[in-house]
């Protein structure tokens, strides 16, 4: 008889009656274990016997004791016992954000600037917890968001598909920079218009501020540098050379700040790139990557830089 796949079969009371008399050797005691009337608990175990096909116990007036039989099904019912315990404290174990790993995907600009301190602070509060961080374009974080390969990620596109949940992490301001004597350099704010004729240097357009970005510009005449870059450094190299302008994200400015180059918000409020957490549909996350989710939401505002 495959014992294994019969105990499979048999329900959690009937596997804690016979834990219980087996323990215990007597129907009374069994049955108060079990909290049911004695009764009861002599029909779950004749139950138990029926469902095994066999006799478990050997009982008079005065003792209860395993048969031959009931000594080898105990040696199962005692591993799927030992091995529930074991699946049952883990899981609580996990709940308790001890222990698990949570993957995320992020821009560039928030993985090098603002995210690093908030990993920082969450494994300090919880050290067991493996993190994974995936410095990445717009366009990749959704794939891998999709795939599966993260448990969330930050994404600012436009527009998102129904295999995506989202929840606003913040409107993040774009500034343009331009160098120190450009004629632009002294203004506190600017218009879209005052960009008119204006050698520009775009970033990828695969990144979320490329994206978000066109839009507002289409009907602008600005004037192609001849430069696509991907890379905040780059830009700044650029543009410190005086071979053009751009707009980058708030958060990218602490980390391409140079003493030539300045930066200077807009009056019109649209320009600025919303950014979400995103996960799968439908995909709960663990206890883990809840924790690290909500402690990023609740951050949030001190991404802005003032």
């Amino acid at each position: 008889m495959n014992y294994a796949v019969l105990l499979m079969n048999l329900s959690g009371r009937l596997i804690d009656a016979f834990l219980a008399l087996e323990e215990t050797k007597r129907f009374s005691l069994a049955a108060e274990r079990c909290h049911v009337s004695a009764s009861a608990f002599s029909q779950m175990i004749s139950r138990l016997e029926e469902k095994v096909g066999i006799k478990l116990f050997d009982r008079n007036t005065r003792n209860v004791s395993l048969t031959p039989e009931g000594e080898i099904f105990s040696i199962g019912v005692h591993r799927i016992a030992n091995e529930m315990a074991n699946i049952v404290s883990e899981v609580q174990f996990r709940a308790s954000k001890n222990a698990g790993k949570v993957s995320i995907a992020a821009p560039p600009s928030l993985a090098a600037s603002w995210l690093p301190k908030q990993l920082a602070e969450f494994r300090l509060q919880f050290p067991g917890i493996e993190l994974k961080l995936y410095d990445v374009f717009a366009d990749s974080c959704r794939e891998m968001v999709a795939n599966g390969e993260v448990d969330f990620g930050f994404n600012a596109h436009l527009k998102y598909e129904i295999d995506f949940d989202k929840e606003l992490f913040i409107n993040e301001r774009l500034l343009l920079i331009c160098h120190i004597t450009d004629p632009l350099a002294n203004r506190t704010a600017l218009h879209l218009e005052d960009l008119r004729n204006r050698s520009f240097i775009y970033t990828s357009k695969t990144g979320s501020v490329r994206q978000q970005l066109e839009p507002l510009v289409k009907n602008i005449n600005l004037q192609d540098s001849g430069f696509e870059v991907s890379h905040l450094n780059t830009i700044a190299g650029l543009v410190v050379n005086r071979l053009g302008i751009s707009i980058v994200s708030e958060s990218a400015i602490a980390l391409i700040n140079r003493p030539e180059m300045v930066a200077i918000p807009f009056h019109d409020p649209r320009v600025i790139r919303p950014i979400y957490l995103i996960k799968k549909r439908n995909r709960s996350l663990s206890f883990a990557a809840k924790a690290l989710w909500d402690q990023l939401l609740q951050n949030s505002d001190n991404l802005l830089v003032h």
